[in-house]
């Protein structure tokens, strides 16, 4: 079975750490399901992962080994807090995720917690999708834009809600549209994914930073907001805005990653 050499990446934190929900631990394999991919990968070392389904090029793409990451952690590394949690939860990697599906998970994420989002896309992946043998397992592939076009099956994937929003992105969105975000600058490819209906700036910024490369976004959830608050606000109140404009600007052109660490660190306290 092919194996790939990497240094500074920790499967376990990348693949739970709340940034992607199409993923299953059956014994010591995660079974990650990207669109109409499949793969399974597991940590064999600090310095070596095992996997099957995919080749080299693309699971490095996909946990984006190219990254400078000593260099990241550098950069956004201000104080002691943060110093804490990249040391706890050193090798977290921020993927790249498919970019339709990562912006129908964020639409499912409003208001919910990460069993619900699972279910969600499990169900569409099942109404919507096609059945893929892998491994012994039956696993759905998540539709393409355009796919999602039946909205009694939306609802009845338990989307309460949201099921709308998802419709409204199913017929807005095409792919060619999506592709064309990474050219722009981080404010104004966020501006054009909040035009469509659901999408508010958390949800905007979640799909900015894993799946469209934009380091920089720094979406602000519950979670986010407790430990901002806590850690650099004394436990004042202060707007979702104000906190995402404080961490931007006080982490930098990386501060997605700074996010993902301080998420991690959120849900201990």
């Amino acid at each position: 079975m092919p194996k790939i050499i990497v240094k500074d990446f920790n499967l376990e934190y990348t693949l739970l750490c709340g940034q992607l929900f199409r993923v299953k631990r059956i014994k010591d394999w995660y079974y990650v399901v990207v669109r109409d991919h499949i793969f399974r990968v597991r940590q064999l070392s600090a310095s070596q992962l095992e996997f099957y389904g995919v080749d080299k090029e693309f699971l490095a793409y996909y946990f984006a080994l190219d990254e400078p990451y000593r260099n990241i952690l550098a950069q956004i590394a201000k104080d002691q807090h943060i110093r804490r949690a990249i040391k706890k939860y050193h090798g977290l990697r921020i993927v790249r995720q498919d970019p339709w599906e990562c912006l129908i998970s964020f639409i499912c994420s409003s208001a919910a917690n990460i069993p619900k989002i699972k279910l969600n896309l499990d169900l569409l992946a099942r109404f919507f999708g096609k059945k893929i043998e892998f491994n012994g397992f039956e696993w759905f592939s998540f539709p393409e834009p355009g796919g999602l076009s039946d909205y009694e099956k939306i609802s009845l994937s338990k989307t309460g809600f949201r099921a709308k929003y998802i419709k409204d992105a199913n017929d807005l969105v095409s792919e060619s549209f999506l592709k064309s975000l990474k050219k722009l600058p981080y404010l104004e490819a966020k501006k054009s994914l909040k035009q469509i209906p659901g999408v508010g700036d958390k949800v905007a910024d979640c799909v900015l930073l894993f799946s469209l490369d934009f380091t920089e976004a720094f979406p602000v959830d519950t979670w986010i907001k407790k430990v901002l608050q806590k850690i650099y606000f004394k436990n004042q109140r202060v707007s979702s805005k104000q906190l995402q404009d404080f961490a931007v600007n006080y982490f930098g052109r990386y501060a997605g990653y700074a996010q993902q660490f301080l998420y991690m660190t959120a849900r201990e306290i």
